[in-house]
């Protein structure tokens, strides 16, 4: 592990726990906050739009100005998110605002990490590397979520805005001090090319696989609504989830490493466990939530493979706007169906079949011809 992977760690350890001590409550703070299941929805799509709408910008940014300085725009908008969340007014603009805040926060976030998650993992070892990175982000995410649950049925969410905004300034510390011997800006983007030279088949890949994001937006209110309205409920089956992923991720990496791919077998588990998840209760829905550990992490890890494996054929940044624009276009035609739909369980059901259609894509090896050069 040489030396920017081992600050890297830390930026993720440290960033992750400090995001996951509120992102994943989200959805429950508004509602509880008095706004109904539509508005909440509404809401998602548009974080969705408005993450849409500044990924071109905001890798321009990034490519003109430096990762780590998007890196701080992306640590001001948590901030001022952080401080809506603690005083919700129950209004369209107060929605508008907190869906934009949400949205750069998230692209100020992703672009710097998927950016150096692509320049550090070495093509050589994608999927160990890989793996060691996601145990660390699981370290980060397996406690996170139930003290952030604990502050907000206990304390004020306040406070845990501070703490969240702590660790995340501490967060760029070791970003600051990474260091590569390339330029990180000033290469020429281009989206259009770029996306007709990657094949359809990762494109469709890519998107579905961003679908299991609104299905773990809208698990925490189902829960909240059907099993137990307490935050403690749904931090305390993300950290049995957590706990199984982190556990299971380097084993299951290691054997990617061998040329193989579990994506099909990957999606079949995961629909099957979410669709179990909707229909247990007490012990069995801890049970199902360890499996979804596994099996999300399996699916997880599989995608990502298919994901580092070709990015090495593009422009950085490029690559990284495609993967945005592509990722945001599925989440929104989603969640404008959803919008129409006023029960949380079958939302969670049609956005498990836009998901398992994944299973549709055979994942080939990479061919050099396939892609543009460098």
């Amino acid at each position: 592990m040489d030396a920017n992977q081992k600050k890297f760690n830390i930026y993720v350890f440290l960033s992750t726990f400090a995001r996951n001590l509120i992102e994943l409550f989200i959805p429950i703070v508004l509602y509880k906050s008095g706004f109904n299941l539509t508005e909440v929805i509404f809401y998602f799509l548009l974080t969705n739009i408005f993450s849409f709408a500044l990924c071109y910008p905001g890798i321009l940014f990034a490519n003109k100005f430096g990762n780590k300085t998007l890196s701080i725009v992306g640590i001001i908008a948590f901030l001022l998110l952080q401080i809506m969340l603690g005083n919700v007014t129950n209004t369209i603009y107060y929605l508008i605002i907190v869906s934009f805040l949400f949205a750069l926060y998230r692209r100020g976030y992703w672009i710097p990490r998927r950016y150096y998650n692509l320049k550090i993992i070495h093509k050589d070892n994608i999927s160990t590397t890989y793996s060691i990175v996601t145990i660390v982000n699981q370290l980060g995410l397996v406690i996170s979520s139930y003290v952030g649950a604990l502050f907000l049925d206990f304390l004020n969410i306040n406070y845990l805005t501070i703490l969240a905004i702590v660790l995340f300034l501490f967060s760029l510390i070791p970003l600051c001090f990474m260091k590569f011997e390339h330029k990180e800006t000033g290469s020429k983007i281009e989206i259009f090319n770029t996306m007709k030279a990657i094949p359809k088949r990762d494109l469709f890949l890519f998107g579905t696989y961003e679908i299991w994001y609104v299905v773990k937006f809208l698990f925490p209110i189902y829960l909240f609504m059907y099993v137990k309205d307490t935050y403690q409920t749904v931090g305390l089956l993300s950290l049995v989830t957590n706990l199984a992923t982190m556990f299971f991720a380097y084993v299951y990496g290691k054997k990617i490493n061998k040329d193989k791919n579990y994506l099909r077998l990957s999606i079949i588990f995961m629909t099957i466990v979410y669709l179990l998840k909707l229909n247990v209760f007490g012990i069995l829905l801890a049970i199902v939530s360890f499996l979804e550990g596994i099996f999300s992490k399996m699916y997880e890890i599989s995608v990502q493979k298919e994901f580092y494996d070709i990015s090495k054929k593009f422009e950085y940044h490029s690559y990284n706007c495609v993967y945005d624009i592509n990722q945001n276009i599925y989440r929104i035609i989603v969640s404008l169906i959803l919008l129409f739909m006023n029960d949380v369980r079958w939302m969670i059901v049609v956005s498990l079949l836009v998901m398992f259609s994944g299973i549709f894509v055979s994942v080939k090896k990479v061919n050099k011809k396939d892609y543009v050069k460098e």
